[in-house]
């Protein structure tokens, strides 16, 4: 497959350029203004020292109405948006800490919102990616299985709305979930870029 912005990826509805599938994720997530933007980030940059979060009233009260955030027992923040502290399929590793993510495509944007470079295991999948490209990937050819969610599913449950549906491939001839369609890493990693910038701007 091609990859890079202007590449196209065969959907269900025809093909899209991944500037195109950027565009219709971005309404599933919470619309972010220059407030929100410092909030998010700030959430996903001290889930990553591995501790959970706890915010100040003011934000926790604006967070509180968006979907894909969880809690543990005492109401601070343990999951967020594709980082997760409980273990997970997808293990994160930023120097000596442990991390996990939601889904296969998780492992590829979050490195450019955390602004660090990430060591990924995955059951027999291992990647190095970093915010600019992915790195190194073992085995090669790896292919990221993806979906465009409703908006009312994404906010029902992001995981199994999303998440689930998004793994690693490493055919294309593989059995894939409902809906879903095949995108090489590159792309995968090309879509998440695209959104980081439509969602944080010149933030990150």
């Amino acid at each position: 497959m091609p990859s890079g912005p202007g590449a196209k990826i065969l959907l269900r509805l025809g093909e899209l350029t991944a500037d195109e599938v950027a565009r219709r994720l971005e309404p599933l997530f919470p619309a972010l203004d220059e407030a929100g933007r410092e909030i998010s980030l700030d959430i996903y940059r001290r889930l990553a020292r591995g501790a959970p979060v706890v915010l100040c009233e003011a934000a926790a009260a604006r967070v509180r109405k968006w979907p894909g955030v969880y809690y543990d027992s005492r109401g601070r923040i343990v999951g967020y948006w594709g980082l997760s502290l409980a273990p997970m399929r997808h293990r994160l590793r930023i120097g000596a800490r442990e991390l996990f993510a939601w889904c296969a495509w998780d492992t590829l944007f979050l490195p450019a919102v955390l602004g660090t470079r990430i060591e990924v295991e995955s059951e027999r999948v291992h990647l190095v990616v970093s915010p600019e490209k992915v790195e190194a990937a073992d085995p090669p050819g790896l292919l990221v299985s993806f979906v465009v969610p409703s908006g009312e599913g994404v906010r029902a449950d992001i995981i199994t709305s999303f998440c689930h549906h998004v793994h690693f491939y490493t055919s294309e001839t593989a059995e894939k979930p409902p809906g879903a369609f095949l995108l090489s890493l590159a792309e995968a990693f090309e879509v998440g870029r695209l959104l980081n910038r439509r969602r944080y701007g010149a933030a990150l």
